[in-house]
């Protein structure tokens, strides 16, 4: 059923949407991500949002470098009315690689400095696309949990055990260890500390990472950690540590924003997956069951949460799920459904949980990068449709980012910039390579 992409128009497109039975909805133009969006306290000036990519070019002390400051002044050119800072380690042990950012109370300034920089860059791109508001900026906040390394060797910390999830990260066992309660019960404060950090080192807001496969993403589907206040069939003990995060944020911050990027999907078979139909075989992909997802949801809405970025898989182990494209990684495989399945699937998963939230919540959707030249079209149609409030890009950031500049003064994406989905990020990110575009940045190219 695998197909990759040879779409030569918008309609050749819309046409294998409607063959594969799909419900993406493609709009004829792009006019509704120009549109401001007004919620409560948050104001964002257009419906883009530049997704939290690693580029793993920190420096050893957890602390931005020039390559760092290189993207996300890329990123402030682009002109999206929001931008996610990539997952940023609250401990060492908890990083996934030596370059990975890490937010400390020794280097928070390093992140003030350059959060300055790019908040004045992009202040002057938005002005002269005529828009009124600021930027957002928010830092995603997390502990890689299984993905940890301890002198750049994997030691995955985990929340229980599966095999077959340590068999596609090549690990044992006997390597690494799980986590206590006594340790997350630590990790609780050190992640209520380093979020009003971030606060200090002057972002909107904190994302408490909970998707992918990391530490709370495993959490929530600890099914078989059994005698814990963590783990277990309870929803309300799994989502525990998550909820202790945010309700010690609770009126601590006025303006500031607290979030989470959330996995409602990880497409790995129950009892070790969340969001997934019950009693169901192991063969993939699997059957989405957001009933848990919409509880949490709620629950968390109940504790301030306004905003959730909605993602779904692990692309250490289904990343066709969660990024769907062409071309595995090397040594990969090619993906066991067709693509736009994959894209539908994840697009679509706002829109069933705004359809069934209880109260009003922004939602930003994960998945467009895929349709390269002709996502404007699916995410403009995602918010004539009320699936989801904002459009989040990753890959296609890393590829071209000027793509909103693109879309907000001509229309549509340009082809000869996109991202072709051919995994080679990725394939760095997976070997713990400095990350970024080999195809379309030459500074990425010469590292390939």
């Amino acid at each position: 059923m695998f197909e990759p992409f040879t779409y030569k128009s918008l309609e050749a497109i819309r046409k294998k949407i409607l063959d594969l039975d799909l419900s993406l909805p493609l709009s004829n133009n792009v006019e509704a991500l120009k549109q401001p969006l007004e919620f409560k306290k948050i104001s964002i000036p257009n419906r883009l949002s530049i997704q939290p990519m690693e580029g793993f070019d920190a420096k050893s002390n957890g602390a931005p470098s020039e390559l760092t400051l290189r993207r996300y002044k890329r990123y402030a050119k682009g002109g999206a009315g929001l931008i996610w800072f990539e997952a940023t380690s609250i401990v060492e042990e908890g990083r996934s690689n030596p370059h990975q950012l890490m937010l400390t109370e020794k280097n928070y300034k390093e992140f003030r400095n350059i959060l300055s920089l790019v908040r004045n860059l992009s202040k002057k791109t938005l002005n002269n696309l005529d828009f009124p508001n600021n930027c957002i900026f928010i830092l995603q906040l997390n502990h890689s949990g299984r993905y940890s390394k301890y002198n750049n060797k994997k030691y995955p910390i985990r929340a229980y055990h599966n095999q077959e999830l340590d068999h596609a990260l090549g690990t044992t066992e006997k390597e690494g260890k799980v986590i206590t309660d006594e340790e997350l019960e630590d990790l609780e404060q050190i992640w209520i500390r380093k979020a009003l950090l971030a606060k200090e080192a002057g972002f909107d807001g904190v994302d408490i990472k909970a998707c992918h496969g990391y530490l709370i993403s495993e959490l929530l589907s600890s099914y078989k950690r059994l005698d814990s206040k963590y783990g277990g069939f309870s929803l309300k003990k799994r989502s525990l540590f998550l909820k202790n995060i945010i309700k010690g944020l609770q009126n601590k911050n006025n303006k500031f924003i607290i979030t989470t990027r959330l996995g409602v999907f990880d497409g790995i078979p129950y009892p070790y997956g969340f969001g997934v139909k019950k009693n169901q075989n192991s063969i993939l992909p699997l059957t989405v069951d957001l009933k848990e997802p919409i509880e949490l949801i709620n629950t968390l809405n109940d504790l301030g949460v306004e905003i959730f970025n909605i993602t779904a898989g692990n692309p250490h182990y289904n990343p066709f799920v969660t990024r769907p494209y062409d071309t595995p990684i090397k040594g990969g495989s090619i993906p066991p459904e067709h693509p736009l399945i994959s894209v539908d699937r994840i697009l679509n998963l706002c829109g069933a949980i705004k359809s069934e939230i209880k109260n009003e919540i922004i939602t930003i959707s994960s998945g467009f990068s895929y349709l390269r030249q002709y996502a404007g079209f699916v995410a403009s149609g995602l918010i004539e449709k009320k699936k989801t409030d904002i459009c989040g890009f990753g890959r296609m950031a890393l590829a071209n980012p000027e793509f909103p500049k693109q879309l907000f003064q001509t229309g549509i994406i340009n082809k000869n910039k996109s991202c072709i989905t051919c995994s080679k990020c990725s394939e760095f990110m997976r070997y713990g390579k400095e990350t970024g575009c080999a195809i379309r940045d030459p500074l990425y190219r010469k590292k390939d």
